[in-house]
């Protein structure tokens, strides 16, 4: 036997040995016309490793060509955590190790299934139920049915690694209302639950009892209609949680809304309009140092931001800004290319090891401070001139705007119908009335549309000249 075919030998090997790894990880359900992934990692939280993101690929190309195949879903098999991320200190330390192409390897087979995921050719219904953070957001944000229980907990908190947030994020997030997206991706904020459905993060809120349920409901459904799975997940939503919550709004308008950003809302976009780092600290401060209900939640921010790595903070945010104007296919190839100048840094290691490996939670970040970071710098670095990162040979029609809406209308959807910029609505003159029979009517009274219609026209509307009519207050 010649080296070469010992070669060959090993390597086949190593693969077999990855697939079963994978296959151990990620389980594989099939029940009638529906096929359910199962996250299968627990102790680690199902933290995303090469094996299984390589075997959720295989699956997912193998269900999409299969005729016996009608709706995927994709859930865990542990309440505690749908999944909290990838396993970064595993791609740290191959990195480190001379191994630079496993680590890439992680980045670009994971960039490959979430793009595949957003442009899949049958409907992916994910089940976020337990700790959905990075590599976890990944893999259901893109898919046209999110469905969030009690327990789901979202954040992206990769500037607290001294890494960025990314899995796609440079396209979903700039996509949320307003400033929230660059609000949740600097800071690393936790949304839950209920919090998920009002973000745009999730299209339904299902309690968790109930998703063994919804998971056997879609199985025997028997089509891939995405109109029939939506309704099929309707039937098994609940109004979220109320006047429980501690973080609860109140009452506009008799109509409760329950969403724990609601009070600083406005203000996030007041803080977060900037395109400098210097520029939403500033802002932080004076509200921090006014009199109100903000002054606290601008404090905690402020705070929050500055444990991260400043890099990573002037990063993100012209990474985010950016992604507003690319399609999906450019949104992960800017990220394979960033995720490998990363890799090459200082900051990302260091964060790992502060947080998940020493777990003392004091990077000593370089630079230290945002002020200590050159901007100019960093554009060359990350932005400009050509790289030699492989590109991702994704090979789908890109498009700028999510094709499936499932989830609450956004703001500036409900806005517009106000201004009349709406072809559906019909024009100017829309009483506070008549813009909610029409969202009822178009959402076909999809729990939550009420709450969320109601409390954005109490903020960003008041009263016309003639006979009720709204207008909306430019901010």
């Amino acid at each position: 036997m010649t080296a070469a075919s010992r070669l060959v030998g090993i390597q086949r090997m190593l693969s077999t040995q990855e697939a079963q790894e994978g296959e151990k990880l990620v389980l594989a359900l099939n029940n009638l016309t529906g096929r359910t992934m199962v996250l299968n990692r627990p102790k680690a939280l199902n933290s995303l490793t090469l094996p299984m993101v390589q075997t959720i690929k295989r699956y997912l190309e193998d269900w999409e060509k299969s005729d016996l195949c009608d709706v995927v879903m994709l859930r865990s098999n542990s309440r505690k955590a749908f999944c909290a991320g990838g396993d970064v200190v595993q791609v740290s330390r191959d990195w480190r190790d001379g191994n630079k192409a496993q680590a890439m390897e992680f980045f670009r087979t994971e960039y490959k299934v979430n793009h595949h995921i957003a442009t899949y050719k049958k409907p992916i219904v994910a089940m976020l139920d337990g700790f959905t953070m990075g590599g976890g957001v990944g893999l259901s944000v893109h898919a046209p049915f999110r469905v969030a229980s009690e327990n789901a907990v979202f954040a992206m908190p990769e500037t607290k690694i001294g890494f960025f947030p990314d899995v796609g994020a440079t396209f979903f997030l700039p996509r949320l209302d307003g400033e929230l997206g660059v609000y949740l991706g600097l800071t690393g904020q936790k949304l839950k639950g209920r919090d998920l459905l009002y973000a745009g993060i999730a299209t339904h809120y299902v309690p968790s009892e109930r998703h063994a349920l919804l998971e056997q409901r879609l199985q025997g459904l028997g089509t891939s209609d995405y109109t029939a799975i939506n309704l099929a997940i309707e039937e098994f939503v609940a109004q979220p949680e109320n006047s429980q919550s501690e973080d609860f709004v109140g009452v506009v308008n008799d109509v409760p809304i329950d969403f724990s950003l609601a009070s600083v809302r406005d203000v996030i976009d007041i803080c977060f309009k900037f395109n400098t780092i210097e520029a939403i600290m500033q802002a932080l401060t004076e509200v921090a140092n006014q009199p109100g209900p903000a002054s606290e939640w601008a404090q905690k921010t402020y705070d929050q931001m500055n444990q991260m790595s400043p890099s990573s903070l002037k990063l993100t945010l012209e990474q985010l800004r950016r992604g507003a104007q690319l399609d999906i296919q450019k949104a992960f190839e800017l990220e394979l290319v960033l995720a490998e100048r990363r890799l090459e840094s200082h900051d990302m290691h260091e964060g790992i090891d502060a947080l998940l490996v020493r777990k003392t939670n004091d990077a000593a970040w370089d630079p230290e401070n945002i002020n200590a970071v050159d901007i100019r710098e960093l554009y060359s670095q990350y932005f400009e001139g050509d790289h030699e990162t492989t590109p991702l040979y994704l090979g789908s029609t890109p498009f700028t705007e999510y094709p499936h809406k499932f989830g609450l209308p956004t703001e500036q959807e409900i806005l517009d119908v106000v201004s009349g910029e709406s072809p559906q609505a019909g024009g100017f003159g829309m009483t506070y009335e008549l813009v909610m029979e029409f969202f009822m009517r178009e959402y076909e009274s999809k729990m939550g549309v009420e709450q969320k219609v109601n409390w954005v026209l109490s903020r960003r509307t008041e009263l016309g000249d003639a006979g009720g009519t709204l207008r909306v207050i430019k901010s």
